[in-house]
């Protein structure tokens, strides 16, 4: 075998620093980012000045090198500050930052998705990106020209003139929208990519950093259609050919007609939650959004039909890119998509044509080209990890090709060499973004990855003959609907294999392991390219040692110390609460179910928890009891338990999802009914308020004490007979309500768990926290939520209290146990 030549590194250096400055000035104000511009590319007018006058005793490459990444980091922050200050001084920014609504046209620019999380009222919604052309800002004055990227959120079933919009208030973060994109196809939705529609908006401004300037609600109603320009209807051809390839795609077998558009077209909006769950469990969610390795092999395809052909050399360039304008022309040009098409392209000359040398360039310039045409690429995860997969496919890709040729045939060869290379590269980016490792991503990619050019390939032929040859188009989906079955079979399967996914470790240990993997990383790289040595062989076995004990079921009994005596349980559920009171081993009192109902009954799963004794309902807020259908699908609740508003009808909300058999008491409580459960441990469920005539719904919080007891405890220990856990929940209790509690029946004493009021809003009051002086705080919120919870008022009164804070964001799911030792925590993975 001939000796590699050197990666070219030259423009490394000026790729790495226009991308820490990309990070630095789309998080200023558009003055000091300006300045930072000018600053730079006047120390490389310097730069020049001493090049030219004191060439004899400068170093050249390194001159030229600085010189390089002034000018261009330069350019960057100029870029970042023009944009900024565009939106300031056509008045934008002032208005978002207002509370008047705004009356603007838009045009929809990416694919619109339904939200995970429905609104309060249980309506859909859905979310779109969307480019504001012009606003009308106040008064009379004429619309002025905008061109801001923004995020409308709007009702899923609204029409234009319909019913209201959703409330602002009930709004999910934009980037919680659901993984799988919803629960309906891209077509039944109201709004449509490349439209332009007008309208009253509310504006919530979005934080800093953010390529969108706000957050829009449609204020009254829904968003109006405008007349198709030319380039709706040119939109208009290509969303034609999305439908129509979703329609084909469902004569297809198992799980095929929902993967197959978001496998060819990035459309994941015909997949349900369970598999998106699963896909996404199985480190196999990339596969359906479009990404570099999608145009890597469209580009591919087409460079090996041209050279099956025997076309000329000089027509492979050409027809390649101008193969990948169409396909990003089909998927829809938006900015992840441009990315992926840029990247893919330089995977596909570097894997296919073997240019791994001049590859590695090719990736500088075109993350330096992406970067000064929009800084805000350098934020954004899913652009880290196309540069991350596309350096591992340059650099190691070509020669794990050249290996696995020995003994595999290509078709098979240059497909695992891709997934290989780009998981080895993407995983230290993954890791920081999750906080978990999928543990058998890189098998089920690698079993996944002979069947993905038997989709993408002729799946994208099928795409485009759709609505002309639909008579062709189907035959040709049925035939990759096997392929993309058997994908959706891997990652069930994965998904349901013990320990599918593993924590990373917190704190300096799990950046620990972090560094030891990038080196082990650039490790087997560098073995690769070239060849390994003792120490590089020494170095892989500890890091694989290290990652794997992660995974194995030695890992497993870390949090079986908490799992074998927890008596209450503090369910991560994203941006909800669920608590869970143990009765016995097998049983117990659920308390509000999340929003979720995956995450639900996953929770209950991890506990072991087959029988609910009760569900507690508090109130009707869908982050509190949208979760219902994942625990009673399979736990027939003995006693549904509940309080809301007077019109809330808890009955017909519970049969909805699962039809109750006789002897199933649904009941709402009075303030003072007890509860007792007693088969093995003693519950005692007491509630302290109940309510029904505010017009608050948070105000009519279901609000109890739980008293729990083993009585194989000795006296004296917390959660012995004479000295039971007292848990107090107090579900979205507002201040005002909870003040006048208090006042007529007091505090209950001796607390040792609170369940903060609405997952620690300053609206709850700091009351009932300095009333009950809890020993510990439990805390249920979503990681990056956009409602700014808990508040820093609630967490600086309890640090004030001596109270320990578990939050599910920070900690995951938290199991409470009761020893000789007292009480006890352990946050599950």
């Amino acid at each position: 075998m001939t000796a590699s030549k050197p990666l070219d590194l030259r423009l490394l250096p000026a790729a790495l620093a226009s991308w820490a400055a990309a990070l630095v000035a789309v998080h200023l104000p558009w003055e000091p980012a300006l300045q930072l511009g000018w600053i730079l590319l006047c120390t490389g007018a310097l730069l020049s000045v001493s090049v030219g006058l004191f060439n004899r005793l400068v170093s050249h490459p390194v001159t030229l090198h600085a010189l390089l990444c002034c000018v261009l980091t330069g350019v960057v922050a100029l870029q970042a500050g023009t944009e900024a200050r565009a939106h300031v001084q056509s008045g934008w920014e002032q208005a978002v930052q207002g509370d008047a609504p705004v009356t603007v046209t838009l045009r929809i620019s990416g694919q619109p998705e339904l939200l995970a999380a429905p609104g309060f009222g249980g309506e859909a919604r859905i979310m779109a990106r969307a480019l504001v052309e012009t606003a009308t800002l106040s008064g009379e004055q004429p619309p002025v020209v905008v061109d801001a990227p923004v995020v409308i959120i709007q009702d899923a079933a609204a029409q234009a003139g319909g019913a209201d919009a959703a409330d602002p208030a009930g709004a999910a973060d934009p980037a919680g929208a659901a993984d799988s994109g919803g629960r309906a196809a891209a077509e039944d939705l109201p709004l449509i990519t490349g439209q332009r529609y007008q309208g009253l908006v509310r504006p919530n401004p979005t934080d800093p950093g953010q390529r969108e300037t706000a957050v829009l609600f449609p204020f009254g109603k829904p968003l109006e259609p405008l007349p198709a320009d030319g380039r709706a209807e040119f939109t208009e051809i290509f969303n034609g050919l999305r439908s129509a390839t979703a329609a084909a795609s469902s004569h297809a077998l198992g799980d095929a007609p929902a993967l197959l558009p978001g496998l060819i077209l990035g459309d994941r909006t015909h997949q349900d939650e369970e598999l998106s769950e699963a896909m996404r469990t199985a480190g196999l969610s990339h596969l359906t959004a479009v990404s570099g390795a999608n145009c890597a092999l469209v580009m591919g395809a087409l460079m090996g039909l041209l050279r099956l052909v025997r076309a000329p050399r000089w027509m492979t360039v050409p027809v390649a890119l101008i193969g990948l304008v169409l396909f990003v022309l089909l998927v829809h040009p938006e900015p992840s998509v441009i990315r992926a098409g840029v990247m893919g392209s330089i995977a596909a000359v570097s894997l296919f044509a073997g240019r791994g040398r001049a590859a590695f360039s090719l990736l500088c310039v075109c993350v330096l080209g992406l970067l000064v045409f929009d800084p805000y690429y350098a934020i954004e995860p899913a652009f880290q990890l196309s540069a991350a997969a596309t350096a591992g496919i340059v650099l190691i890709g070509t020669r794990i090709r050249e290996r696995l040729e020995g003994f595999l045939p290509a078709v098979l060869a240059a497909p695992l060499a891709l997934a290989f290379s780009a998981q080895l590269f993407v995983t230290p980016v993954l890791l920081p973004l999750s906080a978990a490792m999928s543990t058998y991503a890189v098998p089920a990619n690698v079993l996944a990855a002979p069947f993905v050019p038997f989709i993408t390939v002729p799946g994208t032929f099928a795409a485009v003959i759709s609505t002309t040859l639909p008579w062709l188009a189907v035959p040709i989906l049925w035939c990759c609907g096997w392929a993309a079955a058997c994908l959706g079979l891997i990652g069930r399967i994965a998904a349901g294999l013990p320990r599918a996914t593993a924590p990373w470790p917190e704190g300096w240990l799990g950046w620990a392991l972090v560094v030891l993997y990038v080196c082990a990383a650039v490790v087997l790289a560098w073995g690769l390219v070239d060849r390994f040595r003792r120490w590089q062989v020494v170095l892989l076995v500890m890091a694989a040692a290290a990652v794997l004990a992660l995974v194995l079921p030695v890992a497993a009994l870390v949090p079986s110390r908490g799992l074998d005596q927890w008596r209450v349980a503090l369910c991560d559920v994203g941006q909800g609460d669920m608590l869970v009171i143990r009765t016995r081993e097998d049983a117990g009192v659920v308390v509000d179910t999340g929003e979720d109902p995956l995450l639900a009954d996953r929770c209950l799963e991890t506990l072991g928890v087959s029988t609910v004794e009760a569900l507690v309902l508090t109130h009707e807020h869908r982050d509190h009891y949208g979760g219902t259908a994942g625990v009673i699908e399979d736990r027939t609740p003995e006693l549904v338990l509940h309080a809301g508003s007077a019109k809330w009808e808890v009955a017909a909300e519970v049969e909805s999802v699962r039809e109750l058999p006789p002897g199933v008491l649904v009941h709402r409580p009075q303030a003072g009914e007890t509860f007792e459960f007693t088969e093995q441990l003693s519950v005692r469920m007491t509630v302290w308020a109940a309510e029904s005539h505010h017009a608050e719904a948070n105000d009519n919080s279901l609000v109890a004490l739980f008293e729990i007891a083993d009585p194989e405890l000795p006296d004296g220990v917390v959660g012995s007979a004479a000295q039971p856990l007292r848990l107090l929940t107090l579900g979205d209790l507002e201040e005002e309500v909870a003040a006048s509690l208090l006042r007529r029946i007091g505090a209950p004493a001796g607390i040792h768990l609170l369940k903060v009021a609405h997952h620690g809003a300053a609206n709850g009051g700091t009351q009932v926290l300095e009333a009950s002086r809890p020993a510990a705080a439990l805390i249920g919120v979503g990681e990056d939520n956009s409602y700014g919870h808990p508040s820093e008022e609630i967490l600086g009164t309890l640090e004030g209290l001596g109270a320990t804070v578990y939050r599910t964001d920070l900690h995951g799911t938290v199991v409470f146990s009761l020893g000789e030792e007292g009480l006890t925590a352990v946050a599950l993975p």
